[in-house]
Order: structure tokens, then C-alpha cells, then sequence
């Protein structure tokens, strides 16, 4: 029987990630539910240490080595996530999972109240972040994801056979509940129903290590992945929602965000003239 969590955090952290990844990982003790379970997938390359850091800061947080052969970004990055989850799953069961970036933070309380109202009153949406509409209320680009996967799908994807078999099977399940070319959620934050990862886990979707060569970001496989496994994806990041996510920097300065009383963000790495350490330093006096 697994154990029922509130929520479930999948964090990975890459070779230059360690320091950063202490700030958000205190940021989700700090504002997360005590009901939680926290997984880190460890690439930092110093393994030991880095557990030995995160133990000092909570016993309760899982530190997962990286699983082997899945290098760097893209795909690579997607393999190490997609072993948090099935580690997660395999363990408890959260009613919800959020996939952060070290670059993002929480920075406020109520996101599991936040997300699972959600999801209980749109059942059929099981995947939530920024979806068509970012938080300063631009419309969102797909065509990248979309032109990525065309090629990963066509005559090009034959020379990785089996990737280019699981993505075209996903493809073709996805298109059969509606899936537009791309579609997916921004990562650096996004909220999985448990239904939808559950859906995922299940049928074995999450073990893929043939993703691990692809060019598809790990946002754009995990929005194939729900679409195929029948679930919606939908807007959580638009300018009055709970998370302000974006690619690149922050979406507005920390304060705007504190008082808007947004949940997450990303990225920390810079708002105009403020570099990380000044935007980490902003949210963690908020903290104290």
C-alpha cells in the first residue's frame, strides 16, 4: 500500500546546480504542505556531498542518483525526471506532482489547494503549467516542439529505430485525443495530476531510456505523454493564476511577484538588472 502524500516534488540537478537546487528545495519545505514527499534526481556529478547537504536540510528529501546513459539536456534531462517519477510513484501516492527546476522557487503557500481544486473541477486535465498563455499574458510559441517532433517522427528519426517507433506510437495515441503538434506545458514548473502520471506509470511510459539521444525538450515529451495517455494539458501561468512561469528570467520583478501572491516561479536566474544571488536573497528574506 503507498503511503498518501499531499503532494510529490520531482527536482533533478545537473552538474552546476547543487548550491541552487539548497535554495529551492528550502523554499519547498518552507511553503509546501507537510504531507509531501521530495525527490531529487542527483547529476551533480559529487553525489555524496551534495546528499550530505540536502540530509542536513531534511532527512525527508530522496536523493537519487541519475540513472546512467542520459546526458545532458533534452531528452537526456527527461530520462532523469521520468526516474523521479517512476521512484515516486512506485513509493506513494501524491495527489499531486510538481516537476520544478532548480532555477524556479516557491514562493508561497496553497499551491496543493490551488491545484487539486483545479483538477477535481476538470477531470479530463491532467497536466497544468504554462500552456497557451505565459504570465505576462503573450501567447505562447509551439512551433519549435512541433517542427522537432515532426522530424523526430519522419524519415530523418529512422536512424534512432526504436525512438523513433515509441514517438511515433505517441504521436499516434495523441492524435486520437486531440493533440496539436508541440502542445505542451513550459518546464521549470508543472503540476501532473496523479490520475494522468499515474495513467503514464502504468502502462510503463516512463521508462524510456531511447529518449535519452532525442532533441525534444522534456517539457514537449511529458505534454506528448499526457495527451496520449488521454489527459488535457491546460493554462496555470497566465497573469492571474497561481504560478508565473517562463523560460527565460523572471516574468516581473520579485516584489510584483510576492505581492500578487504568486506560488511559483522561474526563472531565478535574472530580472533586469538583478542577477540570482540578488533574486534569491529577495524571496529568502521573505522567507524569514
Amino acid at each position: 500500500m503507498r503511503e498518501r502524500k499531499r503532494i510529490g516534488v520531482v527536482l533533478p540537478v545537473g552538474p552546476k546546480d547543487a548550491e541552487a537546487a539548497l535554495d529551492t528545495l528550502s523554499s519547498a519545505l518552507y511553503y509546501l504542505d507537510e504531507s509531501r514527499i521530495i525527490v531529487v534526481v542527483d547529476d551533480s556529478g559529487k553525489h555524496r556531498e551534495f546528499a550530505a547537504k540536502v540530509r542536513e536540510l531534511s532527512a525527508e528529501i530522496v536523493v537519487l542518483p541519475a540513472p546512467p546513459r542520459a546526458p545532458g539536456g533534452f531528452g537526456g534531462l527527461w530520462v532523469k525526471i521520468a526516474s523521479g517519477y517512476q521512484w515516486l510513484l512506485e513509493h506513494y501516492h501524491p495527489d499531486i506532482i510538481l516537476r520544478l527546476d532548480a532555477d524556479a522557487l516557491i514562493i508561497g503557500a496553497g499551491l496543493e489547494d490551488c491545484a487539486s481544486r483545479e483538477f477535481a473541477e476538470n477531470p479530463q486535465v491532467g497536466l497544468l503549467g504554462s500552456y497557451r498563455t505565459d504570465p505576462n499574458g503573450r501567447v505562447r510559441d509551439w512551433s519549435w516542439a512541433a517542427r522537432r517532433l515532426n522530424i523526430e517522427t519522419g524519415t530523418r528519426g529512422l536512424r534512432h529505430p526504436r525512438r523513433w517507433r515509441r514517438l511515433r506510437l505517441f504521436a499516434t495515441l495523441a492524435a486520437q485525443h486531440g493533440y496539436v503538434d508541440g502542445e505542451h506545458v513550459l518546464g521549470g514548473g508543472y503540476i501532473h495530476s496523479f490520475d494522468a502520471a499515474y495513467a503514464i506509470y502504468v502502462k510503463g511510459w516512463f521508462n524510456q531510456p531511447c529518449f535519452g539521444t532525442s532533441k525534444l525538450g522534456e517539457d514537449h515529451i511529458m505534454g506528448l505523454l499526457a495527451v496520449a495517455a488521454g489527459y488535457r494539458i491546460a493554462d496555470f501561468a497566465r497573469p492571474d493564476d497561481p504560478m508565473a512561469v517562463k523560460w527565460r528570467g523572471l516574468p516581473s520583478h520579485p516584489d510584483e511577484l510576492l505581492a500578487n501572491k504568486k506560488l511559483v516561479t522561474h526563472s531565478v536566474r535574472a530580472w533586469g538588472t538583478l542577477n540570482e544571488a540578488d533574486i534569491r536573497a529577495i524571496f529568502r528574506a521573505a522567507r524569514d
